[in-house]
């Protein structure tokens, strides 16, 4: 439940929003204060977009392959960074779990990456449309779960920004940090570090949330340096 929201609601708006259900695909059951973002929108109630900016690190780029590891997401209000990563628990979960479709490595971590972009209206993303997006869903399909709908949620991806309106020698998000802003904090997971993740190995998962970290930070100031030369559009996740 979203305890900041429910502080600044008259007893009036509370009662309206409780008795809502959210009429997107795959989201009965919710009401305006567990699906504010939705709310919200539909209602055209507030003035500005909440704003999430999503990194994912995984073991492969395609996600029937690879599990994902670690998601990151930098809130644009606060610039508070929330996450979440796969441990030992959830590994062994998957080995020991003798039934048939046991919950993957990854179920959990997809599951509460879900839960926090019900709390957007905008995820900007570096490559995102076609990487970190499609995976994830992809996954949560894998995993048995309800990925957002289309019109769920909107997407801005800063490769797309770099692609048609900067002319770099690379749209990758290091070398417009590098070039644009002069600095990044970029670095790159070996496969040692990833071979480490799939085992539970402490030293491997620190390092790529550290990773992980870094990205959505270099995501943020390219997206605040770029922005300008392009229009918001109601582009779906």
């Amino acid at each position: 439940m979203n305890k900041s929201l429910l502080a600044t609601l008259s007893a009036s708006e509370l009662r309206k929003r409780l008795a809502w259900s959210c009429p997107l695909k795959g989201h009965s059951g919710h009401d305006g204060i567990s699906h504010s973002a939705c709310y919200d929108r539909l209602h055209k109630t507030k003035v500005e977009e909440k704003i999430g900016f999503l990194d994912i690190e995984a073991e492969d780029l395609k996600a029937d392959f690879g599990i994902m590891f670690c998601w990151k997401l930098l809130d644009s209000d606060t610039n508070k960074i929330f996450g979440d990563i796969i441990n030992l628990a959830d590994i062994n979960k998957y080995k020991t779990n003798k039934r048939d479709n046991p919950p993957k490595e990854d179920t959990r971590i997809v599951q509460s990456l879900i839960d926090k972009l019900g709390e957007y209206d905008r995820v900007i993303t570096h490559y995102g449309c076609r990487y970190d997006l499609p995976f994830v869903r992809t996954r949560a399909v894998i995993d048995k779960l309800q990925f957002p709908s289309y019109g769920a949620l909107y997407q801005t991806d800063n490769w797309v920004i770099l692609k048609n309106k900067f002319k770099l020698s690379r749209n990758s998000q290091q070398n417009a940090s590098l070039k644009l802003l002069g600095i990044s904090r970029k670095d790159h997971l070996s496969l040692a570090i990833k071979h480490g993740c799939l085992r539970g190995e402490k030293w491997a998962l620190d390092a790529t949330f550290k990773h992980c970290n870094s990205d959505v930070l270099d995501l943020r100031d390219n997206y605040n340096a770029i922005s300008f030369s392009v229009k918001s559009t109601k582009t779906s996740i």
